[in-house]
């Protein structure tokens, strides 16, 4: 009776306060949808049904291949390792090769633009 009620009062109301009547029953009826959805995809994601893939598809866990990344893991980690390995043997190599500055530096006489000494 209550809902018979509001009805029958919106009815005589003028077109703008129906409109507002109706855009908030559709905000909450979305709302509503929404939370009930993010609650239903939280729940499955943590029972672990499902993989979420990189494309937002989904896979189920017994079609999915963990030993191909553990294999593409370890390589890209090797790999990694021999390129530190190298840029480290490339910086000591300069760093022994580079000639000890400091002691005897010579003093050169330089001219100016009017061609005497400075």
């Amino acid at each position: 009776m209550v809902v018979q009620k509001a009805v029958d009062n919106l009815k005589e109301r003028p077109h703008e306060e129906k409109k507002v009547v109706a855009g908030g029953i559709a905000v909450f009826v979305v709302i509503i949808l929404l939370v009930g959805w993010g609650f239903w995809f939280l729940r499955k994601i943590q029972q672990g049904d499902v993989t979420p893939t990189f494309e937002g598809s989904v896979v189920p866990k017994e079609q999915f291949d963990y030993s191909a990344i553990k294999d593409a893991q370890s390589g890209i980690s090797d790999m990694y390792k021999d390129v530190q390995n190298e840029f480290r043997d490339a910086r000591d190599s300069a760093a022994q090769n580079q000639v000890p500055s400091g002691g005897g530096t010579t003093q050169t006489t330089e001219e100016d633009v009017f061609g005497t000494e400075n």
